[in-house]
């Protein structure tokens, strides 16, 4: 398997940075509250501190880190509030998906989603939270891909991060569901699969994002009255 420093070869320079270091975050390399130091990730890679700044601007704008003052770059965890924000537009987004082919998705869109599903069952058994926030975004990138506009699916995206961050925040609060992840995603897809409405996959679609803040406010409501 490649090092990380052989991965630099088809994206940019400042994505494949921002791959690695939210890589480090998720696997736990580099806890809340650490500092990201723009001369030691210029050491280690052997690169200049230009697309550095550019990759952590990039996981800053993702919701993954934070600016303090006499600090400087911080790993943070996602606050309820945005993560309840984040989520509520990234559902609607999808759904509007799904809206423009009618809930029709193609056979190579059902294989993507088949495909990365297993990957969320291999990941779930693993325990493996990195290997799971990839395989999660490309089943859902699968089905707002099949929509055809570019547009909707770059303002998707723009939100990976908050869900990458979610993911994260889940395993810190030891609230991952792994045993159930699967099983979580597969309703959607049988959903696709069994030719359901418009309405019937956007309602999953929904309760499928909205249950991880409602359970994190349920635990946020439970250690306020202890």
């Amino acid at each position: 398997m490649p090092s990380e420093k052989q991965q630099f070869i088809r994206k940019t320079l400042r994505e494949q940075l921002a791959d690695i270091l939210r890589s480090k975050i998720l696997r736990s390399e580099i806890a809340p509250g650490d500092r990201i130091v723009e001369e030691e990730v210029a050491k280690e890679y052997q690169v200049s501190r230009g697309p550095i700044r550019e990759a952590l601007r990039q996981l800053e704008e993702e919701g993954l880190i934070s600016y303090q003052p006499h600090k400087g770059c911080v790993v943070k965890t996602l606050s309820l509030r945005d993560m309840q924000e984040s989520y509520l537009i990234r559902s609607t987004l999808e759904s509007l998906a799904v809206q423009i082919y009618a809930g029709k998705i193609s056979e190579n869109g059902l294989r993507k989603m088949e495909e990365a599903l297993e990957d969320i069952r291999m990941a779930g058994e693993n325990k493996t939270l990195y290997e799971l926030t990839q395989a999660d975004e490309a089943f859902h990138s699968a089905i707002v891909e099949e929509a055809e506009c570019e547009k909707l699916l770059k303002i998707w995206r723009q939100l990976q991060g908050a869900n990458t961050s979610t993911y994260y925040t889940m395993n810190t609060e030891n609230l991952m569901p792994y045993d159930f992840v699967a099983a979580n995603h597969k309703v959607i897809l049988d959903l696709f699969k069994n030719s359901a409405s418009v309405d019937q996959i956007s309602h999953e679609i929904h309760k499928h994002y909205m249950v991880v803040p409602e359970t994190l406010s349920q635990k946020e409501q439970q250690r306020g009255k202890e």
